[in-house]
């Protein structure tokens, strides 16, 4: 039996229950709380079982600190406890990263005017925006966030390119971080700057290099299986998943 992993989590509040399906099972080791779900195989990705793991991670959003986990690991249900006890120093050191915020998610998608060909529209006269006019929109957004944490992302296909910026905000700050970035936002050409959340902070979530994770036929783990980094984010699947994740750039506020 497997335990099919939602997120890591501390102090969950009093009143906090479940979402009635799945059966959600709580470990905790050393002052960690792993909420999890049996499971006899790696899930498959559909959309209910994205919406379920979607309802499983919010419904503990409101704990102190949330390290949720993108859809599809599992770990063996014996060594789970073991795990948690190992990587307790880097799990506190993340939950403390994330302690007190959420993720909000500013997409930047590319807009086509349908004379563009015949460049009449002054506004794409020169063209689409490329990947360096969408990453230039994001370190605007970056400079009036506020926040000492982000990551920026590609994703969609040449011609029909977006991208998204990742931002961790004090969960008391969100209309404030609105506020901040919605005179870039106004003033975007060619670009429609769409903020959502907030999420649960899934690009801010440690790697977990040494999950003793579950093969994907089901087997025993033999060897320890690396969670592909394009794994779908439930609240993003809908999108097209993750994306290519580059690497964090980290700023001081």
């Amino acid at each position: 039996m497997y335990a099919h992993l939602y997120a890591i989590v501390e102090d969950l509040p009093a009143p906090w229950r479940p979402p009635p399906t799945p059966p959600v099972v709580l470990t905790r080791v050393a002052g960690l709380t792993a909420v999890t779900s049996p499971a006899e195989r790696v899930p498959a990705a559909s959309a209910p079982a994205l919406a379920r793991h979607a309802e499983v991670v919010g419904s503990v959003l409101h704990a102190p600190a949330v390290l949720p986990f993108r859809f599809g690991i599992v770990v063996a249900a014996a060594d789970l406890p073991g795990w948690i006890a190992a990587q307790a120093p880097s799990l506190r050191a993340g939950l403390a990263l994330v302690r007190g915020c959420v993720e909000m998610d500013v997409k930047l998608l590319r807009l086509h005017c349908a004379h563009a060909v015949g460049g009449a529209c002054p506004a794409c006269a020169d063209g689409a925006p490329d990947a360096d006019g969408l990453r230039a929109l994001g370190d605007r957004l970056v400079d009036r966030a506020g926040v000492a944490h982000w990551r920026y992302r590609r994703s969609g296909a040449e011609g029909n390119g977006a991208a998204s910026v990742a931002f961790l905000v004090p969960r008391r700050e969100v209309a404030a971080f609105l506020s901040r970035i919605a005179p870039v936002a106004s003033r975007a050409e060619s670009i429609a700057v769409v903020p959502t959340g907030p999420w649960p902070p899934y690009s801010f979530a440690p790697p977990l290099e040494r999950l003793p994770l579950a093969p994907a036929d089901g087997g025993l783990p033999g060897g320890a299986r690396t969670p592909a980094r394009d794994a779908p984010i439930p609240h993003r699947a809908a999108g097209g998943g993750a994306g290519g994740v580059l690497p964090p750039r980290t700023r001081s506020g």
